[in-house]
């Protein structure tokens, strides 16, 4: 028997992975990490003439995939446990989503309850933060904050096109307005003052994963009552906001957990008066395959995707 591939183009992607699906397969994927079921490798990336490849790959039930992606393109391919390739898929939608998605998690299991969310940056993956919280907290009040007017009309164009409701303010408002602030922007040089927030804000820092870059003052690392990450390995070696505060001596890594703990329930919410809260993301591979093995059962079961006949192994017929 003949197992074929399912090519799964952006398109499909689009039409068929919604953030409800993102949120369920990643809540999953990391609590089964947290009882050693699943499995995250480490990021790997191979530079030439300017340009990087980068390779992220996990395990997670009988699944085992990977994303590559340079320069804007991303790929995608999903194994089973015998090798057998059963995907293979067009990935920048799906990163988008499953950001988006993956903020909103992390936010329910540090915040629990919020009305109010500020969104800092409003590229691609800025908008579709907007489109997940929007999605999964109906009724959320969303501000948002960009320095460049030109993005700022396209988005708020786009957004109305959407039936999506957001309040353009400034940077300084937008965190005094918001329970839980997100910063995902590319920006090389911290910009997210302590000063700016309110006790107790929640923020997601979500744009950089390489080391010279930081979104946040080693100051808003420092206040925060409890830092969650997704791979504290990796966190401490690709997060720019944490590698800046730890070179000033301001990071307490005793206040790190990991999203799988939270979300297990082996580790609580540390809230305390006057602090901040902190999710770092940098992004890891098994999020990716969570979240692929969701929109390959979904694409599989409505049959709307083209078959290919790939083996990925030479055999003498």
């Amino acid at each position: 028997m003949v197992t074929l591939a399912l090519l799964i183009r952006e398109v499909d992607v689009n039409s068929t992975l919604t953030y409800p699906m993102a949120y369920s397969a990643m809540r999953e994927a990391f609590e089964f990490l947290d009882r050693k079921m699943a499995v995250n490798s480490k990021r790997m990336r191979t530079s030439i003439s300017g340009s990087t490849l980068t390779y992220q790959a996990g395990g997670f039930r009988e699944y085992l995939g990977y994303k590559t992606f340079v320069n804007g393109t991303f790929m995608s391919t999903l194994f089973d446990k015998n090798g057998e390739i059963l995907s293979m898929i067009e990935s920048d939608r799906l990163t988008q989503i499953r950001t988006g998605a993956l903020s909103v998690l992390a936010s329910d299991f540090t915040v629990k309850a919020y009305s109010s969310v500020g969104i800092i940056g409003l590229g691609k993956q800025g908008l579709a933060q907007i489109e997940a919280f929007h999605e999964l907290k109906p009724g959320v009040k969303i501000d948002v904050f960009t320095r460049s007017q030109d993005r700022m009309k396209n988005a708020l164009s786009y957004l109305q096109s959407k039936g999506i409701k957001v309040f353009p303010v400034d940077m300084k408002t937008l965190c005094k307005e918001s329970e839980v602030v997100v910063t995902i922007t590319r920006a090389k040089d911290p910009f997210l003052k302590l000063d700016y927030l309110n006790k107790g804000t929640h923020v997601n820092a979500m744009g950089s994963n390489i080391p010279e870059k930081s979104e946040l003052y080693p100051e808003v690392v420092k206040s925060s009552s409890m830092i969650v990450v997704e791979d504290v390995d990796m966190a401490l070696e690709e997060a720019g906001d944490l590698i800046l505060s730890k070179k000033m001596g301001m990071l307490d890594e005793n206040k790190i957990v990991t999203i799988s703990s939270m979300i297990s329930g082996r580790a609580k919410a540390r809230r305390e008066e006057g602090l901040v809260t902190l999710f770092k993301s940098v992004g890891i591979g098994l999020e990716d395959v969570a979240v692929m093995s969701s929109l390959y059962e979904e694409v599989k079961r409505k049959g709307n995707a083209l078959e290919l006949e790939v083996k990925g192994k030479w055999r003498r017929e």
